[in-house]
């Protein structure tokens, strides 16, 4: 992945943790709050591009992908940025592409409501991994 990638990560996972950080030190809470309203593009980009490395790099090299440190970092960031980018931008498709359907709203709401109860962890998961995957 390139630079950008788990830059984009780090503040996708830091904006699905930003209550926590909030609580935690309030002018981190403050800047967070500057992102907000770009939350649901934010979240789309993650998640496409989650998609994407996910299913064009890592699933067609998985066993070599395994086998070293900076690919596994790299591959669980890649599972975390397709959920955190679904949490993030849930609002956003709902609106723009799930309410013509209610059979489809309602099953993202469904799916949106499993993952909002553990968005913090894996907000914090996915910081920290695609930190992991910048170092290593």
């Amino acid at each position: 992945m390139d630079i950008l990638i788990p830059i984009l990560a780090i503040i996708g996972g830091l904006l699905a943790a930003s209550s926590l950080i909030a609580q935690k030190s309030q002018d981190a809470g403050n800047a967070l709050k500057k992102l907000a309203p770009y939350q649901g593009v934010i979240g789309v980009i993650l998640l496409i591009l989650g998609l994407y490395y996910f299913l064009f790099h890592s699933l067609p090299h998985l066993s070599a992908r395994i086998q070293f440190t900076a690919g596994l970092f790299s591959l669980i960031t890649q599972i975390l940025m397709i959920l955190v980018g679904f949490i993030l931008s849930y609002g956003l498709l709902s609106e723009k592409l799930l309410s013509k359907n209610e059979t489809a709203q309602e099953k993202g709401a469904q799916a949106a409501r499993k993952l909002t109860s553990i968005q913090i962890p894996l907000g914090i998961a996915l910081a920290i991994c695609a930190l992991l995957a910048l170092i290593l």
